[in-house]
């Protein structure tokens, strides 16, 4: 029920856009953390055997905010592609 003249067409949009982004800076910090206090005897993790990921900080900081940023990216794209085939009443 919106207007072209409206000004807050797409504003929902961009509140999940920002709390995406949040989510996936949070996934980095988290990352980190567990890469700067983890590993006791553990060099490396092979998540679902595909590729090595070193316990470190940097490589768990990347490895965090790619996985959050796969997982809300294919929720975003689901919720998008359902909102499509939902008409009005």
């Amino acid at each position: 029920m919106t207007t072209d003249g409206n000004p807050e067409t797409g504003v929902g949009r961009r509140i999940l856009l920002l709390l995406g982004a949040g989510m996936v800076g949070l996934g980095g910090v988290l990352g980190f953390f567990v890469g700067a206090n983890g590993g006791g005897g553990i060099d490396a993790i092979r998540p679902f055997g595909v590729v090595t990921v070193p316990i470190s900080p940097g490589a768990m900081t990347v490895y965090g905010m790619v996985l959050i940023a796969l997982a809300i990216g294919t929720l975003y794209g689901l919720v998008s592609a359902a909102s499509r085939f939902d008409g009005e009443r």
